[in-house]
């Protein structure tokens, strides 16, 4: 049943006990008692604790608190100061100098030491159930960890020691992991002049954080506590040093496992030959930064990182941060100057260019997701000058480093960032790019694991110009293949494909290309810087080469290939022109007035297969204006020599003056001799073997009419005398007959 609620008592009459009276007399003297009680019991802990300070002399306990670490960790500890003790209000103990022997085998330096030491907690709260510690003061702590040339560390015996210990009996703890902390308050924790050394014997390598000082405000469980640190630090091999500060609001929440620390800023300075570019000014600041244990998960907000001269802000969410962490995020470059940077960082050489205003401005962003093991960065956008790259690319495997990736970039000019060629002077005229020199990066292509696709709208490299670019590369323990290889070139088109195989000791190429419409003179003229060719070029061409070198290569170059030229002119030679002036030599006329050193054609083509570096060409054909043109010859490629055999049809002749009219030479076959480099082709005609077989011709002409023409007369003599004969025999004949007559009558 529902007991009755308390009511008020009614007041007794003067003489007569209320009838309640019994029952509120006896609960009141239990109160008493324990009233009574409890006020004793706090007399005597303000007498205990006034008195049990004069009484006790805590510094009695030093030979125990000595035997006590013997016992647990191995060690020596030598206290050299005096300890103090407070009993109420406070329950505390204030210690002077002290210090941990080292391992045996690394010197006399402590292991670990402390100046002073300052802990109290509040009496009362203890009797709730509540830890209430006042501000924790530590002066001089020293902490000295080392590993010798054998690699055992000045710890390592201590370990071994507490692993023989017999083993505490445990204690289950109920709740949920934090509840030894959620009754805990600090009111502050204040270290100074606090040292931290490393010395590793067998990297000869010794690292010291100094003069670290830390001061956090009032410290409860779920609370905001206000924390602020500063340290020296210095190191050897490399060299280095600093110092470095950090101001933020900590939060600490144990029953929940939760840790933030927000609103916080480390700046850091540091010099030496560890510190790329010798010395930086660093500031890492962020809003928000929380991780759950519980949840095992981590977010950062606002993350703003600034080092020479560059800026990156980062937002990040993480997961499973405990077993196999995975993060998700944005990062955010600032606009910044790369050749600053370059040189900030110590890489001055990076940044001479060939465009002295290259490697001005750049800036980036993309999401990222990120794992143990593999990581994707998407929605990629970086800017570098007047360049733009969109795209993705993943690193699907860190030990494998195995890349896959796909841009899109609008337009860059490689040259800009080629190094700068030397100066030229009237002595020493500034050498041309030779090609010929470019080596093979084998040990970069044999590191190479990739697979992309590439696409680039306009791209200017060593001079020449393509647009329009797609190539998908695949890259495997130097094996590389460009599969498409497609592009719009000097108002044609590039298609095919190309491997490199860098895996043997002689790298090897092996390339099928094809160009269609390809303005070859304006491609050579922008690669060779040499203007000698125009007109359209159609080439297919299926080609292996070995060698570490371009030059090397060209030495060592087969296959086949099929060209064709068409509406174009080769500068610096006039076949006409030579032709004019070998007849007026042949005619002992004067030399012709100069001519422009320029052959046009309409068609040149043939076929062609390559051994080692010499194009060996069978079926030369070309189309020039009043000749055509067939023969064979060879193209040194590796040497860039001509050696061409033809021979003209002369299909008509340009009109040069009636003193020198070359109209008979219509009809006529002259024999061309083509030598010479690329640039300096020099065409002979002999055209002393063409009159002579022409004086031979008229030779042989004249006298087939003189014979015809004797014949015809002999022919027409034997008719006169055939006919002079017959008449004659015909008189004679005549006459016999007269004479017979007459013969007959006289009888």
């Amino acid at each position: 049943m529902p007991s009755t609620p308390n009511t008020p008592a009614k007041a007794a009459r003067p003489g007569k006990p209320s009838p309640s009276a019994k029952t509120v007399k006896p609960r009141r003297k239990p109160l008493k008692i324990i009233g009574i009680t409890v006020a004793t019991l706090i007399g005597l802990l303000i007498v205990t604790a006034i008195v049990l300070p004069f009484v006790i002399n805590p510094n009695d306990f030093k030979p125990r608190i000595t035997r006590l670490v013997q016992d647990k960790t191995g060690r020596a500890l030598d206290i050299q100061g005096n300890i103090k003790l407070s009993i109420f209000p406070w329950l505390g103990v204030q210690i002077g100098p002290m210090q941990l022997a080292n391992a045996p085998g690394f010197g006399n330096t402590p292991f670990a030491s402390i100046n002073e030491a300052d802990i109290h907690v509040r009496f009362l709260p203890l009797l709730r159930g509540k830890v209430d510690v006042g501000t924790i003061r530590l002066d001089g702590v020293g902490i000295d960890l080392e590993r010798n040339a054998e690699g055992r560390s000045n710890w390592q015996d201590i370990l071994d020691h507490l692993a023989r210990a017999p083993a505490a009996s445990e204690q289950k703890t109920a709740g949920k992991p934090g509840n030894a902390l959620a009754n805990l308050r600090i009111a502050g924790l204040e270290l100074s002049n606090t040292r931290l050394r490393w010395n590793d014997a067998q990297k000869h390598q010794q690292y010291t954080v100094s003069d670290l000082n830390l001061d956090m405000g009032a410290f409860a469980a779920a609370q905001p506590v206000r924390m602020t640190l500063g340290f020296d630090f210095a190191g050897t091999n490399p060299q280095l040093n600093g110092h470095a500060d950090f101001k933020g609001t900590v939060i600490a929440d144990p029953a929940h496992q939760i840790y933030t620390v927000d609103d916080a800023k480390i700046v850091t300075a540091a010099s030496g030959d560890a510190i790329p570019g010798g010395q930086t000014n660093a500031t890492l600041v962020w809003k928000h930064i929380v991780a759950n244990l519980q949840a095992d998960t981590v977010a950062v907000n606002q993350l703003d990182a600034t080092a020479y001269g560059a800026t990156v802000h980062v937002e990040m969410q993480g997961r499973d941060i405990t077993r196999h962490p995975a993060f998700t995020g944005r990062l955010v470059v600032d606009r910044f100057a790369p050749r600053q940077v370059l040189t900030a960082l110590g890489h001055a050489n990076l940044v001479q260019t060939r465009d002295a205003t290259a490697l001005a401005s750049a800036s980036a962003a993309f999401d990222f997701v990120a794992g143990t093991d593999s990581a994707t960065l998407q929605n990629l956008k970086l800017k570098l000058d007047d360049t733009t790259v969109t795209g993705q690319v993943a690193l699907k495997n860190f030990k494998t480093r195995a890349l896959d990736f796909n841009f899109n970039v609008d337009t860059v000019n490689a040259d800009r960032y080629l190094p700068p060629q030397k100066p030229s002077t009237p002595e020493k005229p500034r050498e041309p790019l030779d090609i010929n020199k470019i080596s093979v990066p084998v040990r970069t292509l044999r590191s190479l694991n990739l697979d992309g696709q590439l696409q680039v709208g306009t791209l200017t490299l060593l001079g020449a110009t393509v647009g329009n670019l797609d190539l998908g590369l695949s890259a495997h323990q130097g094996l590389v293949n460009l599969d498409p290889l497609n592009a719009t070139l000097y108002s044609g088109t590039l298609n095919g494909h190309m491997q490199v195989d860098a895996r043997g000791d002689t790298p090897a190429v092996n390339e099928d290309l094809t160009l269609k419409g390809v303005q070859a003179g304006n491609l050579i003229k922008d690669m060779f810087k040499i203007n000698r060719l125009s007109g359209g070029v159609d080439l297919q061409s299926v080609l292996q080469a070995r060698g570490a070198t371009v030059g090397e290569m060209r030495h060592t170059l087969d296959g086949h290939m099929q060209f064709a030229f068409k509406n174009g002119a080769y500068e610096g030679v006039n076949v006409w022109d030579n032709i004019e002036r070998a007849y007026a030599r042949l005619k002992r006329l004067p030399a012709p007035p100069p001519a422009p050193p320029r052959t046009e054609f309409a068609d040149v083509h043939g076929t062609a297969t390559v051994r080692r570096g010499v194009l060996d060409n069978r079926d030369f054909v070309a189309a020039l204006p009043y000749l055509k043109i067939n023969g064979a010859g060879k193209v040194d490629l590796a040497e860039g020599t001509v050696d061409y055999a033809v021979k003209a049809h002369v299909t008509g002749t340009p009109k040069v003056g009636a003193e020198r009219d070359l109209g008979k030479l219509t009809g006529t076959v002259i024999p061309l001799r083509i030598t010479g480099t690329f640039s300096d082709l020099s065409i002979r005609p002999d055209l002393g073997d063409v009159l002579q077989e022409k004086v031979r011709s008229l030779i042989d002409k004249n006298k087939a009419e003189a014979q015809k023409k004797l014949e015809l007369e002999k022919a027409e003599a034997k008719k006169k005398a055939d006919a002079k004969k017959a008449e004659l025999k015909k008189k004679a004949q005549k006459k016999l007959e007269e004479l017979l007559k007459g013969g007959g009558g006289g009888r």
